[in-house]
């Protein structure tokens, strides 16, 4: 059987957007040590995120994908080594950086989505509260205005009853709005970045729906978003462009509509021939860029 991992196939140059781009990643590799061996989770990954723009990063459980964006939020965990020829957001330089620095730099300058909302959010805390905290720790506003703020942190992610809903647990709360809930604790600072890690895995089709659509929304206004997941078509119609992961590799990488509709790495053609019934085609029309 073929080792898709040492299929070579050129993949599109980085696209840096004309003031510079928000996110250089430039070399990455991530590697785990315990138990008397060591995983590379994590080889050599290379890519930019300009402001404004979405970009996707797709692969199978255990591409490295996720280890990938934890580690862009000093998460990669205590038994990992980084290493890279340029990690930077923002003009600054991550290699290196001490914890009490990346807690200013999460919430506050990138905001964190993770898949699974009823484990995220604290099951002690109301929706409110778990909003509430980057307010209070970045010291966004004022004390006294924290409870408008959340509510309207709700409202901007389409929360009915917003009131209501702030003041329930994340059990009292359907997987659509503990997701929503999430991502407005993840926008309530105001970061520049959003990094959303299979924000809607689980959810119905209908909520999905909703979810992707807020995320498109967001880069609109400006937001620069990493989404990560599994599923082309997840992404296909959020996208600028994509890069597929493999093996802790990247694969391929290009614009969204090249990456769907002339696929040149084998994994990349295994990943879209599993999606039943919809053609890359047809995702293109239906939002997808490049």
């Amino acid at each position: 059987m073929t080792d898709l991992a040492q299929v070579s196939v050129p993949t599109a140059p980085p696209v840096a957007s004309p003031g510079g781009p928000a996110l250089v990643v430039d070399g990455l590799s991530v590697t785990f040590s315990g138990r008397g061996r060591q995983v590379r989770a994590v080889r050599e990954v290379s890519f930019t995120l300009a402001r404004g723009e979405c970009l996707a990063i797709v692969g199978e459980s255990g591409s490295g994908k996720s280890v990938t964006a934890r580690t862009l939020v000093g998460l990669a965990g205590e038994h990992a080594r980084v290493s890279a020829r340029r990690l930077s957001f923002d003009g600054q330089d991550l290699l290196g950086m001490r914890e009490p620095a990346w807690r200013r730099l999460r919430g506050r300058q990138v905001g964190l989505v993770l898949q699974d909302a009823l484990v995220s959010l604290d099951p002690l805390r109301t929706a409110g509260a778990e909003i509430a905290e980057p307010l209070r720790t970045h010291r966004v506003v004022p004390r006294a205005e924290l409870y408008d703020r959340v509510v309207r942190l709700l409202t901007d992610v389409g929360v009915p009853e917003p009131e209501q809903r702030a003041e329930q647990y994340p059990h009292q709360l359907s997987g659509g709005l503990r997701q929503r809930a999430l991502i407005a604790s993840a926008l309530a600072a105001g970061p520049e970045l959003l990094i959303a890690d299979e924000p809607t895995t689980a959810l119905d089709v209908t909520v999905q729906a909703q979810v992707l659509g807020l995320l498109r929304e967001l880069a609109a206004d400006g937001m620069s978003v990493l989404l990560i997941s599994h599923d082309l078509a997840v992404v296909a119609g959020q996208a600028d462009r994509i890069i597929v992961m493999y093996a802790g590799l990247v694969v391929e990488q290009g614009p969204a509509r090249t990456v769907l509709t002339e696929p040149r790495h084998p994994y990349t053609q295994a990943l879209l021939a599993a999606v039943p019934g919809v053609s890359p085609t047809a995702w293109c029309r239906s939002g997808a860029a490049g």
